[in-house]
């Protein structure tokens, strides 16, 4: 597998004050690395976002790339700048309090070198909340999986592609990718640019990755930086929205939750615009279901 000096697999893991789940997560990965002699096919490299206490690695039988920023700056900075050291034809970021099957390196792998002109490759994911599990996986995305303009439209309205973790890119397309600071929404905002560039497209709804929904840091449990990302985000789409600027009351709605659990001048403009929020979201609603 791999006759090039170069790996065809570079799995980037921003971190920041998580060394048991980057302990756990290199761990799984070095076992599978270590059973398949993927060596000199995969490479891991670890961005330590300038943690409380610097991340230290275990002594693992190869190398693993470690870089710490001489500040913190968020997730999108560490992807850049860990994509920007690798050399793998194929790109996949993975949270560092996620985790893999034990299968999921070698199925990834399997598809890469049998299909190696895919631009992404999505895979499925199984949430795990405590003592629950459940498997999910993008059914927009597996059902349209042979067009990527579908897909590219729909992202401008839904996320259908789901967490990071369930995504590998080509270096090919990732490198025309921004990694742009949006305070939530940064997985959305970089496939809607990877979309744009991407040829083919590949599912397997057999390969997940294991996804922790019971971690209360993650972006999706602050209010304000779910509304923030969502607005900031609306100032992409609206250019390639029929509705333009009022794409922003679309979202507003979807995250309303979050709109009422956080006061101030938001919520304020939440109430005042009730009715064209809801009017908003009912239109949108009923557009892209009918695209």
């Amino acid at each position: 597998m791999n006759n090039s000096d170069s790996p065809l697999f570079s799995i980037i893991i921003p971190v920041y004050n998580r060394q048991e789940g980057i302990d756990c997560l290199l761990n799984v990965l070095a076992t599978s690395i270590a059973e398949h002699n993927f060596e000199k096919v995969v490479e891991l490299i670890v961005i330590d976002d300038y943690s409380d206490k610097a991340v230290v690695l275990s002594n693992f039988p190869f190398d693993i790339l470690l870089k710490r920023n001489n500040r913190n700056q968020g997730a999108p900075f560490s992807r850049q700048r860990g994509f920007e050291l690798s050399k793998g034809r194929f790109i996949h970021f993975h949270d560092s309090d996620d985790s893999v099957t034990q299968s999921w390196l070698f199925e990834v792998l399997k598809q890469l070198e049998r299909k190696p002109e895919i631009d992404l490759l999505m895979t499925a994911r199984v949430d795990q909340d405590n003592d629950s599990q459940e498997y999910r996986q993008q059914k927009y995305f597996h059902k349209q999986v042979l067009h990527p303009k579908k897909v590219a439209s729909r992202l401008i309205y839904r996320n259908c592609m789901g967490p990071l973790g369930g995504v590998t890119f080509s270096r090919r397309v990732l490198q025309k990718v921004a990694f742009k600071n949006l305070a939530s929404c940064q997985d959305w905002q970089m496939y809607i640019d990877a979309i744009k560039y991407s040829k083919v497209l590949s599912s397997r709804t057999d390969i997940q990755f294991l996804f922790n929904k019971a971690g209360n840091d993650r972006i999706s449990y602050h209010s304000r930086k779910k509304i923030l990302g969502h607005l900031q985000l609306a100032k992409i789409t609206a250019k390639n929205s029929i509705f333009k600027n009022s794409i922003r009351l679309f979202y507003l709605y979807t995250c309303k939750q979050h709109v009422f659990n956080k006061s101030g001048g938001i919520l304020k403009f939440y109430r005042r615009k009730r009715f064209a929020i809801v009017i908003s979201f009912l239109v949108v609603s009923i557009y892209w279901r009918l695209t």
